[in-house]
């Protein structure tokens, strides 16, 4: 079950339909503090069932505003291409209902002829928006044709955000480096927000966090684009008559802090504000959209373990990653994306483990080898 979340504009609206849509929305503030007020029957259920997550949270976001939640089975979105607009939204209120024109990117009309589920009402610094949430079943299975079978690789890291690479049984093709503008941007901000601590600016607290959003929205787009690139390589890979699999590297980076390590605050910063989750989740709902299916496999050592002999004795050093045992100089990155490609391969085709890892071999598992044997091993019919 995957869904996806429409946003549409409310535009044209007249002043009584405005003022009806303020006084829900209001209304819906109050009845979320507590208050009985005059709210349409399932909205109220709705303000109810957020306000008793709110409290079990805590009660800290009570005082803020909230979307005004429409359930499915009292929303509507009709067709109707009249001169005012193409598409037009039902909205319940209290007394009744009103219909009122909204806007939606051309890309994403398509969208409303799935199931349309729950509907969030925003009221913006730019008007009313609608939030449309739709879904749909698909069914994605894991290829078993090795021949047929393309693995798209996918390391996701703080310098390189995303690097991806496409395994196939002919050999590595199309490395790519996504999402490289997100490191100066988040260097840019990060140094802004130094200079506004330096300088005491007036409500710095209130600039700062100004600031953030913009960031986050900036990151979140190149990251929408890097995760879009991808799914659109796989559909490309498909046309052409392979199976795509997209495996992605499973970070877990934060870890809590033990006491007596030394540590560095501008390593830290960097690394844990990166939104690594994020990332990932981007990918998965656009590819499953596609009916493309996404593996998540173990990232453990894939950065110091060589792709081509699996030996662990190597040097890492800022980007470079050179292998002491075969001597293979490479990216960084972009060792680790063919190594997310080579362990899913080893698990599906090589070993069938279905419910262990297998490990990537060992610097003790090549030592002692000759250079024929190793490099009959580099070449044994899985990818060079």
């Amino acid at each position: 079950m995957i869904r996806k979340t429409v946003k549409a504009k409310l535009h044209n609206l007249t002043k009584i339909k405005d003022e009806k849509l303020s006084r829900e929305y209001q209304n819906f503030q109050l009845a979320l503090k507590g208050e009985d007020i005059n709210l349409y029957s399932a909205t109220k259920q709705q303000a109810e069932r957020v306000r008793r997550k709110i409290r079990k949270n805590g009660g800290k976001q009570i005082h803020e505003n909230h979307p005004l939640i429409i359930r499915r089975d009292c929303f509507r979105v009709e067709r109707q291409d009249t001169k005012l607009s193409k598409f037009w939204a039902k909205i319940p209120i209290y007394e009744g209902s009103i219909w009122v024109p909204i806007q939606l990117p051309y890309s994403q009309e398509s969208l409303l002829k799935e199931d349309v589920r729950e509907t969030k009402l925003i009221k913006g610094k730019k008007g009313w928006f609608l939030h449309i949430t739709v879904q749909k079943n698909v069914d994605v299975k894991i290829p078993t044709n090795l021949n047929k079978i393309a693995v798209i690789g996918v390391d996701v890291g703080e310098a390189n955000p995303v690097t991806s690479v496409v395994l196939t049984v002919n050999g590595m093709t199309k490395p790519k480096f996504h999402a490289e503008e997100v490191r100066g941007v988040r260097a840019h901000y990060s140094n802004l927000r130094k200079q506004i601590g330096k300088r005491k600016v007036k409500h710095a607290l209130r600039v700062i966090k100004k600031i953030g959003n913009k960031e986050r929205r900036i990151v979140e787009h190149h990251l929408h684009t890097a995760s879009k690139a991808i799914v659109e390589q796989a559909m490309q890979l498909r046309d052409e008559g392979f199976n795509p699999v997209i495996v992605v590297g499973d970070l877990k980076i934060r870890k809590p802090r033990v006491k007596g390590e030394t540590r560095c605050r501008k390593n830290n910063r960097k690394v844990h504000s990166m939104p690594f989750y994020k990332t990932k989740k981007f990918i998965e709902y656009k590819a499953l959209w596609e009916r493309i299916p996404v593996v998540f496999e173990n990232e453990a050592y894939s950065t110091i373990t060589c792709h081509r002999c699996g030996s662990r004795n190597t040097i890492v050093y800022k980007r470079l990653f050179r292998c002491l045992q075969c001597g293979l100089e490479y990216n960084r990155d972009l060792n680790a994306s063919i190594n997310m490609g080579n362990r899913f391969l080893d698990q599906r085709f090589k070993s069938r483990a279905e419910l262990t890892q297998p490990q990537t071999p060992t610097a003790n598992s090549i030592a002692g080898r000759s250079s024929e044997q190793i490099a009959i091993a580099k070449c044994d019919g899985r990818i060079p």
